[in-house]
């Protein structure tokens, strides 16, 4: 039960430490175990032992009392079995020596600007016309509309910008200044004395309310938010990205997110700025956001392949269109060009945005990263295409590819009729972010975005976003009926639906296609949903900060049949370069299919068919039939969040909802 090592690294050393006091181990351990340091030096040992560790990355110190020179280091990772229970996992970030006094002194440079921002701001009396600048998020003329749905509804507080804006004014935006910009609660890469300094989204926030409440103190302080950020040294999470001698880079995600921020800001308060002020924040825009994104672009070709490249765009496309409007400068006794000099990197943009697209939408409606990923990534594109068509006199719905309206069937394949999801949430899915269903709700108003929409809206009270607010009003009041069976056969995924008692009852199946990203060891995993309740559930995945989204992305933390064998986790590749598609056929009463599930699990399975069979939807078979290569068994694993009743002399298993019930 005491302390034991569970891993122990060490490493000899001729390494000069004059200058510094402590030596530093920024570390990610499995929650309740400690770290130990013990260092060797000219001036003797040096040890020390931290507390047990959370879900959270920590620094650990080890003083170094004067000693100049260290000849070796020794990291001990002690395990409790009492604080770290089962398997667990966690990651080393880096080693380093700091002086304290020398930090201080460093540090202190944010520390001289206050909420005045001379030169930079109008002052806290001036009066704004809460006028849009450029009208490119919305026109005055829409803003106008959005106010008299707002009173007509209640007024400010009905509105779920309300609380969002409260929890802006909570924070002090020049407190939070650092060298470096926090990926919004992402704790891998910042400084531990940076974690909580969450500058990013709130200004946006601010920038919104304060336009549609008329709010003068919201609009200077969304204005604060822009020149805080501006006036980071950094837009990147981590001092790795810039460290001399170094190419390790975290790509342009921070980046992104600040011009989005930044770009919003000043097209919604762009009043509030002085001139000096917005030409500070436009400079960061094209020289440290375009020039991050213009290298990533340049040099890394697989994100034309995943995400990334829609991922970045919004910020991207805003903030170039508000350089259009502002670049070249204007001075006296030079003509200006016919069009701006920025506007070919504009539809350049624009025409890799369309080629990412082409690559990773698939003919059957599938996406490989899972919804949360997709969402995401639709809410990026066709929020890019929306300012794109604003700014050029264009349909924005002409503008979208036609791979985007076939995913319509992963609305309807993954569309959840649990009570408390929009959408089944497998692979590296936490939530569903509510403008990308209320951008594909309005791009197909005929499909299941609708309902997952409308979903969302009930559970927030009204949408989140003008933005959303916006698009609703062309989204129809509900979506179609659901169809019986559902199958993507590219991506390898199948639905059915079938009502039992006047309830839904869903079962999803989890098949693949080959090297699929972001997904987790869930080849023939199922998801089964009834009467409002998730009886055998996928849990998705969490914050990338906690070690517990690796744990997720296991087989048996999935609803599969895992061979079982002493001192191994047996485990799938994750990717799998295969495809398994699931066989079918079923109608509103029964359910037949079938997936051949050996491809991954090489050195375990030779073979491995699953089959579901359910002659009505009350009743479901599960059959494996298997031979293993390597282990002692299998052990079938089925995951839940409600309640469960054992029954040994039944041998049964009772799952309790709401409104059904389940036995095993």
């Amino acid at each position: 039960d005491a302390d034991a090592p569970a891993l122990r690294l060490s490493r000899s050393y001729d390494l000069a430490c004059a200058d510094y006091d402590t030596l530093l181990l920024s570390v990610s351990a499995p929650p309740g175990s400690r770290v130990r340091l013990r260092a060797q030096t000219d001036a003797g040992e040096r040890v020390v032992t931290g507390e047990p560790f959370a879900h959270q990355k920590r620094e650990v110190r080890l003083p170094l009392d004067g000693a100049r020179r260290l000849t070796e280091l020794e990291i001990t990772i002690l395990a409790d079995a009492r604080r770290t229970p089962g398997a667990t996992c966690g990651w080393l970030n880096w080693l380093g020596l700091q002086h304290a006094a020398e930090l201080q002194r460093h540090l202190r440079q944010f520390e001289r600007f206050t909420e005045t921002w001379e030169d930079y701001l109008k002052p806290v009396d001036f009066a704004p016309t809460f006028e849009p600048a450029y009208g490119l998020h919305l026109t005055g003329a829409e803003l106008a509309e959005a106010r008299e749905r707002l009173a007509a509804a209640g007024g400010p507080p009905a509105s779920p910008l309300w609380e969002l804006a409260e929890d802006a004014r909570r924070l002090v935006p020049e407190r939070m200044m650092s060298e470096y910009v926090n990926f919004w609660n992402d704790t891998r890469f910042c400084r531990e004395r940076d974690v909580g300094k969450h500058l990013l989204t709130h200004g946006a926030n601010a920038a919104q309310a304060a336009v549609l409440f008329r709010d003068p103190a919201l609009g200077r302080l969304a204005a604060r938010y822009a020149i805080c950020l501006a006036h980071c040294t950094r837009w990147d999470p981590s001092f790795m990205s810039w460290l001399t001698g170094c190419k390790w880079e975290h790509r342009a995600f921070v980046p992104s997110l600040v011009m989005y921020d930044c770009a919003l800001i000043l097209d919604l308060c762009g009043e509030w700025f002085t001139d000096y002020g917005r030409q500070v924040i436009l400079r960061r825009l094209a020289e440290e956001g375009q020039g991050t994104n213009n290298y990533n672009v340049w040099w890394w070709e697989y994100l034309f392949w995943c995400n990334q490249t829609a991922w970045f765009m919004p910020g991207r496309m805003y903030a170039y269109l508000v350089l259009e409007r502002t670049m070249p400068m204007k001075l006296g006794g030079y003509p200006p060009p016919a069009k701006s000099r920025v506007a070919p990197y504009t539809d350049l943009a624009l025409a890799e945005l369309q080629d990412n697209l082409a690559k990773i939408l698939l003919p059957d409606g599938g996406y490989t990263e899972g919804p949360m990923y997709f969402t995401f990534t639709a809410r990026q594109a066709l929020l890019t295409f929306y300012y794109y068509a604003r700014a050029r006199g264009l349909s924005a719905r002409e503008l979208c590819p036609a791979a985007l309206r076939a995913t319509a069937q992963m609305a309807e394949v993954l569309v959840s009729t649990a009570d408390e999801y929009q959408m089944i949430l497998i692979c590296d899915a936490q939530y569903i972010p509510q403008e990308g269903p209320a951008f594909l709700a309005w791009l197909m108003p005929d499909s299941h975005w609708v309902t997952i929409f409308h979903k969302s809206v009930r559970r927030t009270g009204q949408p989140m976003t003008l933005l959303a607010q916006n698009l609703l009003r062309e989204v129809p009041a509900e979506g179609p009926p659901l169809r019986p069976l559902v199958v993507m056969p590219t991506i390898g995924q199948l639905a059915s639906h079938r009502r039992l008692g006047g309830e839904w009852v869903k079962l999803f199946l989890m098949g693949n296609q080959a090297g699929a990203s972001h997904t987790h060891e869930d080849k023939g995993s199922f998801v089964l949903e009834c009467a409002g309740d998730t009886f055998a559930r996928d849990f998705g995945s969490c914050d990338y900060s906690n070690p517990l989204a690796d744990l997720l992305k296991h087989c048996q933390r999935h609803n599969m049949l895992v061979p079982l064998a002493a001192g191994a986790r047996p485990r799938p590749a994750n990717p799998i370069m295969a495809d398994i598609t699931p066989r079918a056929e079923g109608d509103a009463t029964r359910l037949h299919a079938a997936m051949d599930l050996a491809a991954g699990w090489e050195g375990w399975y030779r073979r491995w068919t699953r089959t579901w069979d359910s002659p009505s939807a009350s009743e479901l078979t599960i059959t494996d039939d298997w031979e293993l290569e390597r282990g002692d068994g299998v052990m079938f694993c089925w995951t839940t969040a409600l309640p469960v009743t054992l029954d040994a002399a039944r041998r049964q298993a009772v799952i309790e909802g709401r409104r059904a019930r389940a036995i095993l």
